[in-house]
C-alpha cells in the first residue's frame, strides 16, 4: 500500500510538473492555447488570451508634440543664456567707455584751463611764455594715450595745436597727427607747411 502510494504522489507531481510547463509555455506565446480552454469554468481565464493595449493615436502625437516642445524650450533657454552674457559683455565694455571718456574729458578740461591761462599770459606778456606754456602742455600730451591726446589737441584752435605739436617729440607729433580728424590734420598740417615756409 505504501509503494502505491509513492507511486500516485509521483504521478500526481509529474501530472503537476506537466501541467505547470504548459501552463508557462502557453502565457508565454510559445504554444497556442486551444480555443475550447479560455471558455472552461474557472480555469479559463487563466488561458485567455493577453489583450495587449492599444496605444490612443492622439495620446502618442501629443506625447512626441510634448518632447519636441520640451526640447524647443531647452534650445530657447540656452539661447537665452547666451544673450544674457553677451548683454554683460557689451555692459562692462559700454562702463569702460564712459570711464575713459570721463577721464579724457577731465584732461581736456585742464588743458583748457591751461590754454586759457597761456592765452591770458599772450595778451599780457611776449612769445617766450607761450612757447614755454606749449611746452609744459606738450608733456601733458605726450604721457597721454596718443588716441585720447588726437581727440583732445583736435578740438583746439590750429595755432595751439600747431605750437603745441611743435614742442612734442617728432614720433609723438606723429602719432597724434595720424589719429586725429583726418580734416583737421590736414588743415593743421597745411598751417604748418605755411608757417616753416614764411621768412
Amino acid at each position: 500500500m505504501k509503494k502505491f502510494l509513492k507511486v500516485l504522489i509521483l504521478i500526481i507531481l509529474i501530472l503537476l510538473v506537466i501541467a505547470g510547463a504548459f501552463y508557462v509555455l502557453l502565457r508565454s506565446g510559445i504554444l497556442q492555447a486551444p480555443r475550447f480552454l479560455p471558455s472552461l469554468p474557472v480555469v479559463g481565464q487563466y488561458f485567455a488570451p493577453q489583450q495587449q493595449e492599444k496605444v490612443d493615436p492622439a495620446l502618442l502625437k501629443a506625447n512626441q508634440e510634448n518632447a519636441r516642445l520640451q526640447k524647443s524650450v531647452a534650445q530657447k533657454e540656452e539661447e537665452l543664456t547666451q544673450i544674457q552674457n553677451e548683454l554683460k559683455s557689451v555692459q562692462g565694455q559700454l562702463k569702460t567707455s564712459k570711464q575713459s571718456q570721463n577721464q579724457a574729458k577731465e584732461e581736456f578740461d585742464k588743458v583748457s584751463q591751461q590754454l586759457l591761462q597761456l592765452q591770458n599770459a599772450n595778451s599780457s606778456a611776449g612769445g617766450a611764455d607761450k612757447a614755454a606754456a606749449y611746452k609744459d602742455i606738450a608733456q601733458y600730451f605726450g604721457e597721454m594715450k596718443v588716441k585720447d591726446a588726437a581727440d583732445i589737441l583736435g578740438r583746439l584752435k590750429d595755432e595751439d595745436i600747431i605750437g603745441i605739436l611743435g614742442e612734442m617729440e617728432p614720433d609723438t607729433a606723429a602719432e597724434v597727427l595720424q589719429n586725429m580728424d583726418r580734416t583737421k590734420a590736414a588743415a593743421v598740417t597745411r598751417k604748418m607747411l605755411v608757417t616753416s615756409n614764411s621768412p
